[in-house]
């Protein structure tokens, strides 16, 4: 039974058909608004894939790239418009279009790897496909964008990759015949140009409702068996996995949490190996604008290098053209700059064993708190505080508005750094304490906690310590209550 047949699509645009076939393969059928077959697709979506559970084969070599270009070139040039929803395809006319100085730049910097706004949030193709007219092809300059970046990138040395934006669910620019639009196009993305190494793949949260995060994952992997999928997991620090299957967590201009990444993660009760990108920009915004300026390559490598500080294992530059097409020299000189600068901090060389973050002292110690959340200890309970995942949490009593979270780390240990994180910005009043005797003492004290705090004190020696809040304005959560000797 085909799909995707009862509704009407834009005049001269053509319609994709989703049909299963009896071998369990699904065929998109490409029809031209005449009824003219433009192409066909199988895509896999029966054969299942899941990240790796550990740092071998094609995760260890994106990890090896260490430092990448994020090359943010669409529509959004033409119009300044980070979110651009533009319809009309002349509207991308670069005059000047040298993809090979961006591919020469990017080598320059020292970039490994680059990845291409193939589809932002307009929904424009940086190629000619036949799923669409709104794409190069119907474009001034008629250039296929993404074939010519893959060969100057791979030219240069540099591993071609590909962004993609989805979009078609009901909270961005809904179209009734997503699902089958976004698989026909990620299809041509992945069978067109060899092996392409990566997919950046964003806004799942603007996807259609019956495409799943997992037929996305299998529909790229099946083509391109040894790609690395990365589902965007947004403006965070890694601390939870909003969409998976992922073969890497990311920051969204956000650095991993201070205690360090932890690239060990259960899932469903599996454990996998999910490292960490954290992706910065290099003017402020994502694209080139007129009003656009180079960020200063000092304050862009202090941010780089606390990123590779905190086990970061690739860092993602947002970098660009011009609306011309072309690279801006203050933007090139930026880069090399920041290259040197790198080179010279030894942070673009190949680690020679994976990173370890300090071990908190109170990871996996004994626990107690004032209340749990329906006496739910299972799930909130205080310990889940000091489990070291980010994605647990504690939850104090209902209607309750102070409480205190403890731990007993076995023996006197010096303590001079606490890292919490909280949920849902809830604290107003709190201290970091110790037991001395029967007495709690003040190591430390604040007011708002925030999703994440790091607080450094006086060294403080003692076996017992707790978090004490005393003023909430909801009921006090914390993800984890970490201590450190520095």
């Amino acid at each position: 039974m085909w799909l995707a047949l009862a509704f009407s699509v834009n005049a001269g645009e053509p319609l994709v058909q989703e049909k299963t076939l009896p071998d369990g393969l699904t065929e998109l059928r490409v029809v031209s608004d005449a009824g003219k077959d433009l192409a066909v697709y199988k895509v896999d979506l029966k054969t299942r894939h899941e990240p790796a559970t550990n740092r071998t084969g094609n995760i260890k070599e994106w990890e090896n790239w260490r430092y990448g270009g994020f090359f943010c070139f669409n529509d959004n040039q033409f119009n300044g418009e980070e979110f651009s929803k533009n319809k009309d395809a002349k509207l991308f006319n670069p005059s000047r279009l040298d993809i090979a100085g961006w591919a020469k730049t990017m080598k320059n910097a020292g970039m490994k790897y680059a990845v291409l706004t193939t589809r932002h949030t307009s929904g424009f193709l940086l190629w000619d496909s036949a799923t669409t007219e709104f794409d190069v092809g119907n474009s001034p300059g008629k250039a296929d964008v993404a074939g010519e970046f893959v060969k100057e990138c791979r030219k240069a040395g540099i591993a071609p990759a590909f962004y993609y934006c989805l979009w078609g669910g009901k909270d961005w620019m809904p179209h009734p015949n997503a699902r089958a639009l976004i698989l026909a196009q990620l299809n041509e993305l992945a069978t067109r140009h060899d092996e392409i190494s990566y997919f950046w793949i964003d806004m799942l949260q603007w996807a259609p409702g019956n495409l799943s995060p997992q037929e996305i994952y299998d529909a790229i992997k099946n083509a391109q068996p040894n790609a690395v999928v990365i589902l965007n997991q947004g403006m965070q620090a890694g601390q939870t996995i909003p969409f998976f299957p992922t073969d890497v967590l990311n920051g969204e201009q956000v650095v991993p949490l201070s205690g360090g990444h932890q690239p060990i993660r259960t899932v469903n009760g599996k454990q996998y190996y999910l490292p960490f990108e954290f992706e910065p920009v290099s003017q402020g915004t994502w694209f080139t604008y007129e009003t656009s300026k180079p960020i200063e390559p000092k304050v862009l490598f202090d941010l780089i290098k606390r990123a590779y500080d905190r086990g970061s294992a690739n860092v993602l530059l947002a970098l660009a053209a011009d609306h011309t097409g072309s690279m801006r020299s203050g933007d090139v000189r930026q880069l090399e700059e920041l290259g040197r600068l790198l080179r010279k901090a030894g942070l673009l060389e190949i680690p020679k064993a994976a990173f370890f973050q300090a071990r908190s002292l109170a990871l996996g110690k004994p626990a107690k708190a004032s209340g749990v959340w329906e006496n739910n200890v299972s799930q909130l309970g205080a310990a889940m505080a000091f489990d070291g995942d980010p994605g647990t949490r504690w939850g104090g009593p209902g209607n309750s508005r102070s409480g205190w979270l403890e731990v007993d780390l076995g023996n006197e240990v010096s303590v001079s750094t606490a890292v919490i994180q909280e949920g849902w910005d809830r604290t107003r009043k709190f201290s970091v304490q110790y037991k001395v005797g029967d007495e709690w003492k003040n190591a430390a004290e604040g007011t708002t906690i925030g999703d994440e705090l790091e607080l450094d004190f006086a060294p403080v020696k003692a076996q017992v310590f707790r978090l004490h809040i005393t003023e909430a304005a909801d009921v006090p959560t914390i993800w984890e209550f970490q201590l450190y000797a520095k």
